[in-house]
């Protein structure tokens, strides 16, 4: 699990928000189905587990420090281990071009998630959230490390590619559902 540089994110049809995350075998080009998620509805402080696809044993645990999301940080941990991944925090609030912290275990910034362009952006806001959203992932320095790509479809399917060696793949796969679940695209 977490050895492949593509993942691809899959929302289902369900109450509340449900992901599976697939990871795509970087030779072969097979994906594997590794985690499922499911977030509730209406929770004031955001509280949600991902869980192994197999076994349905809890991976990770993704917990939020505050109860007004706008400011919340989402401590990303490995439930296995007990240690902290890292965090998912918003960014100064845009509503024309969302921007995401990655935060590492020691709580130091280690990246970002980027919004595309504002045009696009606002469009999504004003017109349809049908129209695919993509965000470029940048680490410390704001070099291009990866990207979050969404396909064209009723329910969120999205593509995840990352540079290993920048940023950990754990933290920016989780920290992508983490963010579609409380945006709610």
């Amino acid at each position: 699990m977490f050895e492949s540089s593509t993942y691809e994110v899959r929302q289902k049809i369900s109450i509340g928000s449900k992901y599976v995350v697939y990871e795509e075998d970087d030779t072969a080009g097979d994906e594997t189905p590794i985690l499922s998620a499911k977030k509730k509805k209406f929770k004031l402080k955001e509280d949600f587990r991902l869980d192994d696809y197999e076994t349905g044993e809890e991976r990770f645990r993704v917990k939020a420090d505050s109860v007004l999301d706008v400011s919340a940080a989402y401590d990303i941990v490995d439930s296995q281990t007990g240690d902290r991944v890292g965090a998912v925090k918003r960014g100064a609030f845009s509503f024309a071009k969302h921007t995401y912290q990655l935060l590492g275990p020691n709580g130091s910034v280690v990246g970002r998630i980027v919004e595309d362009n504002v045009p696009m952006a606002v469009a999504r806001r004003f017109i349809t959230t049908l129209i695919p959203f993509s965000y470029r992932v940048e680490n410390a320095a704001g070099d291009p490390v990866g990207a979050i790509d969404e396909a064209f479809s009723l329910r969120d399917t999205y593509s995840i590619d990352v540079d290993r060696d920048e940023i950990d793949p754990r933290l920016l796969v989780v920290g992508a559902v983490v963010i579609d679940a409380i945006e709610e695209n």
